[in-house]
């Protein structure tokens, strides 16, 4: 080894003590956080079951917006890759063709 590469003895403290560590302060704060709760355990598992009922409506309600806003992105793109093909084919749409009647192109009053 050079005196550039640190062996493992020089980087402070070894992988079970720092293990113990982080389950002490893990120990710690979870007894803080029991001491400290301002409710009962029963009161706060009702108020987390709520918000999570709540979490999970919302999480539904966007997935149905994404899933709506998804098909109107399928059946716009499909509507404008069937009109230029149209176009490509020297066809008009079938919806732009309308009857034949002058009325039909210029606006009512």
């Amino acid at each position: 080894m050079n005196d550039l590469t640190p062996d493992i003895t020089t980087r402070g403290a070894s992988y079970s003590a720092m293990t113990f560590s982080f389950l002490a302060g893990g120990i710690a704060g979870a007894t803080v956080a029991l001491l400290l709760a301002p409710h009962s355990g029963k009161v706060t598992r009702e108020i987390m079951g709520r918000r999570m009922g709540e979490a999970a409506d919302s999480a539904r309600d966007l997935k149905d917006r994404a899933i709506r806003r998804g098909q109107e992105f399928r059946e716009e793109a499909t509507t404008r890759v069937e009109g230029a093909a149209s176009a490509l084919a020297g066809k008009t749409p079938q919806k732009e063709r309308g009857n034949g009647d002058l009325k039909d192109a210029v606006p009512s009053a």
